[in-house]
């Protein structure tokens, strides 16, 4: 009784941890939303050259922060997983 005991805390520690991960993802997702709506609004208004400092920072912050967790999830990648699609990919469909 005492393995499945522990067995079952195991399953709960490592669901706190995913939950943990994809809150995390979903904020920086949220964040990577807004910049980018700032991006094509900038660009659609001829004024992509013109982001605030604050915009250019919460820019960069959001890519390294984007940049780390793809490589925080690659470490969950096994052999035969296929590699992730570029952007050209996933487009061509």
């Amino acid at each position: 009784m005492s393995h499945t005991d522990q067995e079952f805390e195991d399953l709960q520690d490592l669901n706190t941890l995913y939950r943990s991960a994809i809150l995390d993802t979903t904020e920086a997702l949220g964040w990577g939303i807004e910049i980018l709506t700032k991006v094509v609004a900038a660009s659609n208004a001829g004024t992509l050259g013109s982001f605030s400092a604050a915009d250019q920072y919460q820019a960069k912050q959001t890519l390294m922060y984007l940049k780390s967790r793809k490589d925080d999830n690659a470490q969950f990648r096994k052999p035969g997983d296929p590699a992730p699609r570029t952007f050209a990919q996933y487009d061509k469909g």
